[in-house]
C-alpha cells in the first residue's frame, strides 16, 4: 500500500486533509499529523508513531510537510526511520493541494515517477491568476 503523510506546523495539515478530502473522498491510507502550539516535540513524536502504526516496512510512503527545515518533518523521519524501510519513504517540502492531489491520482504509479509529477504540479501552480476580464494573458 501507498500511504500519504501529511505533516505540518498548525493544522495546515488538518485543512488539507479535509480540503483533498472533498475531491477524492475520505481514505485509509491519506495520514495527516500536526505540530500544535503549546507541543513539544516528544509529544509530536508519539502522535506520528499512533499514525503510523498500521504502516509497515512493505509500504510506500510519501511524507508532505510545510517545511523542509521544520522540526516537525525531522521528528516524522526519525519515528519512520524506527518503523519502516526509508528506502520506501520520500519526503517533500511545500506541500499544498495541487501536489497532494496528484499525488492520489498517480498512486499507481512508480514512486519516484509520482514525487517527480508532484514537483512538476507544484512549480506549474505557482503562478499569477490573470484578473483583466477580458481574457488577455499577458500578466
Amino acid at each position: 500500500m501507498r500511504y500519504l503523510l501529511f505533516i505540518s506546523h498548525g493544522g495546515f495539515a488538518d485543512g488539507l486533509t479535509e480540503a483533498l478530502g472533498m475531491m477524492v473522498g475520505q481514505r485509509e491510507d491519506i495520514v495527516k499529523v500536526s505540530f500544535r502550539d503549546g507541543m513539544g516535540l516528544p509529544e509530536f513524536k508519539e502522535h506520528v508513531k499512533k499514525e503510523i502504526a498500521p504502516m509497515t516496512p512493505d509500504d510506500e510512503i510519501i511524507v508532505m510537510a510545510d517545511l523542509v527545515s521544520g522540526s516537525p518533518l525531522a521528528t516524522t523521519m526519525d519515528a519512520l526511520s524506527e518503523h519502516v524501510d526509508l528506502s520506501k519513504v520520500r519526503a517533500v517540502a511545500g506541500m499544498n493541494l495541487p501536489m497532494a492531489l496528484t499525488a492520489v491520482e498517480n498512486e499507481e504509479e512508480p514512486l519516484e515517477d509520482t514525487v517527480a509529477a508532484m514537483m512538476e504540479v507544484a512549480k506549474e501552480q505557482v503562478t499569477p491568476f490573470n484578473l483583466d476580464a477580458g481574457g488577455e494573458d499577458d500578466i
